[in-house]
């Protein structure tokens, strides 16, 4: 719509400015709010990770950096209330926003007022003339841009910022809260005179008592101009460390022990066990700090406890880790959610390297060819010839998980080798890289050889010292240097050095934008899943059982998933029967709770016991008289239902199929409420079923209403 038309259409109707303001909103995200480089507020692209990554980034490289530099984290008193209007318009003006733009912004700001309630009535009405609108699609970006125009009067002062990586560092933002870098203790006083000087123009307030300083190397002051010296902080809800094996306990311990609680809290409700794994997954959001082996195996545990109710656990941990189609419920351990969020950050780091987000890992990896081509490297995390934080250790270990290398001698990359060594480390030259000298393959002779020190000379034309020539060529391993022995011909094909085109990148890193952690789940899953034993069970009493389908079958239908749990827990064979309960409670009456003259295992429950029988009987009079007359009824087909029929009787089928799953949980119910399988019950139940869904738009409702309706029954 285009704006204008907008505004009018919605003046002369007299409706609010809802989608009016939807469309400037629009206007502005797609302008020049995206060019905000230091900002990560309410930006396509960009996450509340970065600023956190890039404060840790610093703390972690300090060495990088010369001078005693400090962190300052900034607090404004209420930003969003105090900003004034007339700075927001001149803002508009000077990005550039046009005069139709600026003047509607304008008709929702000028001469507005309001009154405060009392408990004796209101207030005189005044006018406002600073804050900006609550729950307005327009105002967070009208924030940014003014916000932005700090960071550049920042960039403009006198203040001295972090240099870093080759790069001056002042100012990174996430709407409101605002992080200064400063060279040293001298420019804390002249940021917070440059703030000052800001708020007089602008309306934000500096809150001196809320703010605070880090220092990245130890500092014996404890405080500067009036603003404390702190060892950690707490930055965007995460506690900024510098001692990184401390950093991940100080955050987990506490959100472990709340998260314990909530599950402790959750467990008091009657959730099945794909909901317990459902509400497992929304506990955890993607967090900006490595996550130590024991941290991940105390969270794998307390979710893998709450989904058996801190009880015993039935089923194997990679058995439930198998999709729906493979006999499991889509359990997503802690690990390999923390892998795929390390995945996820070299991916946003390829979209732009030089940020100011990612500049200071682009500096450190650029020392060995870059991350791109490290990524494709036989590396040793412990071998690179580099001193890297815990977090890209631990991002360089996910990729490793899942991104194999195919051994071939004439596509060995020499960089970067966990083989070839100069002093417990591996190798990188420069010099030579950027040459084009990157596999072992390249230093061969003709006859399977090494290159002699002239014959390479002569062949690449670099000039090579002796010592570097011998720090490369001694580092070749014998072993490799004897799959060269026979005279072969050289592929001189040059190797792809971008990981996107490898299969694996592909699917990490797509060129099309789009949501793919679902498929970097299923690569780092492919070595935790199994086959349940259950099905090796079932294969030696039955013959041609198609498992997919049987696992698949209870997601079909419209139904919720204590319905669907029954066949999951007897088909995985730990359905509470009394003869399984007595494995754990040795004074239990095994006998069936139904007839009491027969022990009680899954066959007997559900099939060969006098009273369910006598159901099932019932139950194919039924089928037989309204859906097909030809129906008959074996106990496999009441384990697994009907996953093989003619296709032109599919709808019959799919009615018979369903009907069984409620008839299990009917008999479920009747065990444990002490009563008999009743088809009389069970009609009712199926009845009030039929009617709780014939107004649910869901495309499994309709489908079962409408054969209901075609077969007359219920």
């Amino acid at each position: 719509m285009h704006l204008k038309y907008a505004f009018e259409v919605h003046f002369e109707l007299g409706q609010p400015l809802s989608c009016g303001g939807d469309v400037i909103a629009l206007k502005m995200r797609t302008s020049g709010v995206q060019t905000l480089e230091t900002q990560s507020g309410f930006m396509a692209n960009r996450h509340i990770s970065n600023n956190i990554r890039l404060v840790f980034d610093l703390i972690d490289y300090a060495d990088l950096c010369r001078d005693d530099s400090f962190i300052l984290f900034v607090d404004f008193c209420k930003a969003f209330d105090t900003i004034e209007h007339g700075f927001i318009f001149q803002a508009l003006d000077k990005f550039g926003f046009g005069s139709y733009f600026q003047n509607a912004i304008k008709t929702m700001y000028k001469n507005v007022n309001c009154s405060i309630k009392l408990q004796a009535g209101t207030s005189p009405r005044f006018n406002l003339n600073r804050g900006i609108r609550q729950g307005c699609p327009i105002s967070p970006y009208l924030f940014l841009i003014c916000s932005q125009l700090l960071s550049d009067y920042i960039k403009r002062s006198p203040l001295k910022g972090i240099t870093i990586a080759d790069k001056e560092l002042f100012i990174s933002q996430l709407a409101d809260d605002t992080t200064l870098f400063l060279k040293n203790a001298s420019q804390v006083q002249t940021a917070i005179n440059t703030i000052n000087a800001f708020s007089l123009a602008s309306g934000l307030h500096l809150n001196i008592g809320k703010c605070e300083l880090l220092a990245l190397r130890n500092c014996a002051s404890l405080s500067i101009a009036g603003i404390p010296v702190k060892e950690s902080v707490t930055y965007l809800g995460i506690i900024i460390n510098k001692n990184q094996s401390t950093r991940c306990s100080l955050n987990f311990t506490p959100i472990l022990d709340k998260t314990q609680r909530k599950l402790n809290a959750w467990l008091q409700r009657d959730l099945s066990i794909k909901g317990r794994v459902l509400l497992t997954k929304a506990a955890y959001a993607a967090l900006s700090l490595d996550v130590n082996k024991e941290t991940l195996v105390d969270i794998d545990r307390l979710l893998y406890n709450f989904i058996w109710k801190n009880r015993i656990h039935y089923i194997k941990r990679s058995v439930l880790s198998n999709s729906y189609q493979h006999g499991g419920v889509n359990f997503l351990d802690f690990s390999s959610l923390n892998n795929v969020f390390k995945i996820n950050w070299i991916r946003k780091f390829f979209r732009n390297p030089t940020s100011i987000w990612n500049f200071i890992p682009n500096y450190i990896f650029s020392k060995i060819g870059g991350l791109d081509f490290l990524l494709l490297c036989n590396y040793n995390i412990d071998k690179i010839p580099l001193k890297l934080s815990n977090f890209h250790k631990q991002m360089l270990l996910s990729w490793s998980l899942i991104y194999k290398h195919n051994f071939s001698p004439h596509r060995y990359y020499i960089w970067n080798n966990r083989d070839i060594l100069y002093k417990h480390k591996s190798v990188f030259l420069s010099n030579w890289f950027d040459n084009g000298i990157h596999r072992v393959a390249q230093l061969i002779n003709p006859v399977g050889g090494l290159l002699s020190y002239s014959e390479f000379l002569n062949t690449y034309g670099l000039p090579v010292p002796p010592k570097e020539y011998a720090i490369v060529f001694d580092a070749i391993p014998a072993g490799v240097l004897m799959l060269f022995r026979n005279p072969v011909v050289n592929d001189s094909t040059p190797l792809p050095l971008d990981p996107a085109v490898t299969y694996v990148g592909q699917v990490c890193f797509p060129s099309v934008k789009r949501k793919n952690n679902r498929e970097i789940q299923t690569l780092f899953r492919k070595d935790k899943t199994c086959v349940p034993t259950a099905v090796a069970y079932w294969n030696n009493l039955f013959q041609d059982l198609e498992w997919e389908k049987i696992w698949t079958l209870p997601s079909k239908f419209l139904l919720n998933n204590k319905v669907k749990e029954i066949s999951f827990k007897v088909i995985h064979r730990f359905y509470p029967t009394r003869s399984f309960l007595v494995r754990y409670k040795k004074d239990i009456d095994v006998n069936c709770t139904f007839c009491n003259c027969v022990k009680e295992d899954i066959s007997h429950l559900f099939w060969s016991c006098l009273y369910t029988n006598l159901f099932w009987q019932e139950f194919c009079v039924f089928v037989v008289s309204f859906i097909f007359s030809e129906f008959s009824l074996c106990y496999e087909k009441i384990l697994f239902g009907f996953c093989k029929y003619p296709m032109h009787r599919a709808n019959e089928f799919y009615l018979i199929n369903l009907l069984i799953l409620l008839a299990k949980f009917h008999i479920h119910k009747s065990k444990f409420s002490n009563a008999k399988p009743s088809f009389q019950c069970f009609v009712n139940e199926t009845k009030q079923y039929v009617k709780t869904i014939q107004h649910s738009q869901n495309l499994k409702a309709v489908k079962t209403i409408n054969l209901c309706s075609l077969f007359n029954i219920m």
